[in-house]
């Protein structure tokens, strides 16, 4: 990387960045958002085009501090509140699947009563076709 052409060279797009770096685009871009990757934006905007100097480059990756993933693992208050979310969203899951049940068993009463009662409805406006209208007594 550290070369005395390369130490004012401009690249010019993430995926020069990326190549430059040997990692992803998504991958740089991240790290611009999480660890401070210097690119620049000519624009100003946050989502325009992007241009960093190799050195910049360089000198960034050379004081990120290097971590060693298999000495830092979770804090342990973060696997507490982790075991607790899981715990809560397997509450929640059971919870919805027998209301869910309840729903479906209700729904399955209503459309069966409704049934029955077109149903009677159908037979009552038979019987009274058939019936002949008797005058009112008085």
């Amino acid at each position: 990387m550290d070369t005395d052409d390369s130490k004012n060279e401009i690249l010019n797009s993430w995926k020069e960045v990326a190549e430059y770096l040997g990692r992803g685009t998504r991958t740089v871009q991240r790290w611009e958002q999480d660890l401070g990757l210097p690119v620049r934006r000519p624009r100003g905007k946050r989502h325009s085009a992007v241009m960093a100097l190799r050195q910049d480059l360089d000198t960034w990756v050379r004081n990120r501090p290097q971590i060693n993933h298999q000495e830092s693992g979770p804090i342990p208050w973060e696997c507490s509140a982790i075991r607790e979310t899981i715990r809560t969203s397997r509450g929640l899951r059971t919870q919805s699947r027998q209301l869910r049940t309840e729903l479906s068993l209700a729904l399955h009463s209503l459309v069966s009563n409704l049934h029955r009662i077109h149903t009677n409805q159908d037979s009552n406006v038979s019987a009274e076709r058939l019936e002949p209208l008797s005058p009112p007594t008085t």
